[in-house]
């Protein structure tokens, strides 16, 4: 603001503008409580509160309400301008600034000088950081199935858990990740998390699953479901192994369980079939036999699993030190820079001048005030712009380009 003392007996009381508040600066906030992206399909732009301006009396202006989103646990930020990893929100409550808000601008009292007492302009307030990001969300679960369509994913996951999944039968039918919570007989649970069904070739971009696979990535464990009524199992077992193989993680390392389902449906010398073609196959994995219509053999899977993920957190306490979380690159780009260097650009007679702090410079400059416009001169010529632009060979009547605003450089330069 551009105020001044208007006290008796202060004849000349001089400048009394306050400065502006700061902009709110915008968080990113991991919560327990949203489960999926959506919110973001429909609300693409976000914008925090901008500080109040200066006031009279040297009232300084209040700063911003600083702007929270909240996203669901295991978000991934992306900046689109540089691809570089800028949040990995795996933990709840933890909050991650990925826009500052702009500096409030200078009241005429903070612009005035011994040489300029009593400036009749002020600063505008600097802009916030303005990008764009894309967020990703990989699903934070213990324990994933993974299958073909139709081989009983999201029936298991309903018996085991109080999740309700759509279960039809025909394929296809979850279309999206579910989780559910097993409960212990103890008080304590593991999160188990049905990935929509593999098909050959997902890991290439077919069917439905190649978007799912990387929820995966974070689990301790796999749950290898197979239909036992299938008229070839080694091909069902090798056609999801391969997808796992060529998605490029460590999805091919990572513990599996084969569980052969719908055994309620055969005799028992094809269920003692498929144990020892599995053996055969894959020697390292425990089998195991279930229908989830009856819940036969649902208990012995839990327990199978509770045994193995206790002797999985004891050996990796701490799945953050693994690969699969991505260690954010410096967020250069989070916060305003000022710096004062400068770069010039001659492209026939327009020199371009990029720097932060000459753009910044310009940026809150009133361009309609005078006094305004010589201030930006003695700030250029004090960084040492205009002796530059002289050893670059500028001449009067030349085109200065700063941050989109063009000047011309003449005698009075």
């Amino acid at each position: 603001m551009v105020a001044w003392r208007r006290e008796k007996y202060e004849p000349l009381g001089g400048p009394a503008g306050g400065n502006g508040g700061k902009g709110g600066d915008i968080y990113l906030k991991a919560v327990f409580d949203k489960s999926t992206l959506l919110d973001f399909r429909y609300r693409t732009e976000y914008e925090a509160e901008p500080g109040a301006r200066g006031g009279p009396k040297n009232c300084h202006g209040k700063g911003g309400k600083d702007l929270i989103i909240e996203v669901p646990i295991g978000t991934i930020a992306y900046d689109t301008a540089t691809g570089n990893v800028i949040a990995d929100l795996t933990r709840g409550d933890v909050m991650v600034m990925v826009a500052q808000g702009g500096k409030g601008g200078r009241g005429n009292t903070s612009i005035a000088t011994q040489q300029k007492r009593a400036p009749h302009y002020c600063e505008p307030g600097l802009q916030g950081v303005v990008r764009t990001l894309k967020l990703e969300l990989k699903l934070l679960a213990d324990v994933g199935i993974v299958g073909l369509p139709n081989a009983g994913k999201s029936t298991l996951l309903s018996v085991l858990t109080a999740a309700k999944p759509k279960i039809a039968d025909y394929p296809f039918t979850t279309l999206t990740p579910q989780l559910g919570v097993v409960k212990l007989s103890d008080g304590a649970g593991f999160v188990m998390a049905d990935i929509p069904g593999l098909i050959e070739g997902a890991a290439q971009g077919l069917g439905l699953g190649h978007k799912f696979l990387r929820h995966l990535e974070r689990t301790r464990m796999l749950i290898h479901l197979v239909d036992i009524t299938s008229d070839d199992l080694e091909r069902d077992i090798k056609i999801i192994d391969n997808e796992l193989d060529s998605y490029g993680t460590k999805l091919k390392t990572r513990p599996q369980i084969m569980v052969f389902n719908k055994t309620d449906l055969v005799e028992e010398d094809a269920t003692a079939a498929a144990i020892a073609l599995s053996k055969k196959l894959k020697p390292e994995s425990e089998v195991l036999t279930m229908s989830g219509a009856t819940k036969q053999g649902t208990k012995q899977l839990i327990d199978l699993l509770t045994v193995k993920l206790a002797k999985s957190r004891e050996e990796e306490p701490d799945l953050d030190n693994e690969d699969e979380f991505l260690e954010p690159d410096e967020d250069a780009y989070a916060e305003t820079r000022s710096t004062s260097t400068f770069e010039i650009f001659r492209s026939k007679n327009v020199f371009t001048v990029e720097g932060d702090r000459a753009e910044r410079l310009v940026a809150v400059t009133n361009m309609r005030d005078p006094d305004s416009i010589a201030h930006l001169y003695k700030s250029l010529r004090s960084m040492g712009v205009i002796d530059a632009l002289v050893q670059e060979g500028i001449e009067p009547g030349r085109t200065i380009n700063i941050a989109g605003v063009e000047f011309i450089f003449g005698e009075e330069w």
